[in-house]
């Protein structure tokens, strides 16, 4: 049986957090390229389509996998040492809107994570949308939620995982074949329980709206403003939280 609703998922992360290997788990096969170095795959912000089992309906999920943090600086700016530049605009082109946030991270790297990054990220969606922490690259726990036992007190920190996390390997070799199919049930999981959410869709235009409006009408207080004559947006620091206000619904 087939549904009408459609899902939204945007994959985001630092480079090298295995944002690829996230977007293959859910599809079921290799559609985004995967770099074993930190060396950027997803130069541009690039939507991939799939259906999903949720229960006993087949639903059609749209997963926008955000090009990675931290880019060489001739993709970004070279003065971006206050701010933080995101690839969004594919995503206000479609209109897209926006149901649950997969924020990558790789397990090895938790104690050099870009807390700032990954506060403001949280800051711009969790009062508006999930955002779930998905550990990446735990291949070599014997059980990938002992990672979580050892460390949720320092993601708590970061603002991420007070209500939901993933911890994974997005290996698919046949050597960690049971680790795989674990790890994709637990992604499902995550999304199945946005697809029983009465919660609609919210677009990423009223999400950054909302924060602009939060944040003050000047450019130099702006939480968000575009870039000129890109489609990169940038998040400027210091900035303060907002709250999500009037939803618009998303098509």
């Amino acid at each position: 049986m087939a549904d009408n609703r459609h899902l939204n998922v945007l994959v985001m992360g630092e480079i090298g957090s295995g944002k690829s290997a996230v977007v293959n788990l859910l599809v079921g096969k290799e559609v985004a390229k995967v770099s074993p170095h930190a060396w950027p795959c997803t130069l541009r912000t690039i939507r991939h389509e799939t259906t999903i089992q949720m229960q006993e309906t087949w639903t059609t999920v749209h997963i926008w996998e955000v090009v990675g943090f931290n880019q060489p600086e001739e993709m970004t700016r070279k003065d971006s040492g206050t701010a933080l530049d995101m690839d969004l605009d594919p995503l206000l082109q479609a209109k897209a809107g926006v149901d649950v946030v997969l924020f990558c991270i790789r397990g090895s790297r938790l104690k050099n994570a870009p807390t700032r990054i990954i506060g403001s990220v949280s800051n711009v969606f969790r009062r508006c949308v999930p955002v779930v922490p998905v550990i990446n690259c735990l291949e070599r726990e014997r059980n990938t939620e002992d990672w979580w036992d050892r460390n949720v007190e320092r993601v708590k920190s970061m603002g991420l995982g007070e209500t939901e996390h993933a911890c994974i390997t997005g290996l698919q070799d046949v050597k960690y074949k049971d680790k795989a199919m674990q790890s994709r049930a637990s992604l499902v999981a995550i999304l199945e329980r946005r697809y029983l959410s009465p919660q609609d869709s919210i677009t990423l235009e009223s999400i950054l709206g909302e924060h602009i409006a939060q944040n003050g009408g000047s450019e130099s207080n702006e939480k968000i403003t575009q870039r000129k004559d890109s489609s990169w947006w940038r998040i400027i620091w210091p900035f303060r939280g907002g709250n999500c206000g009037e939803r618009e619904r998303a098509t």
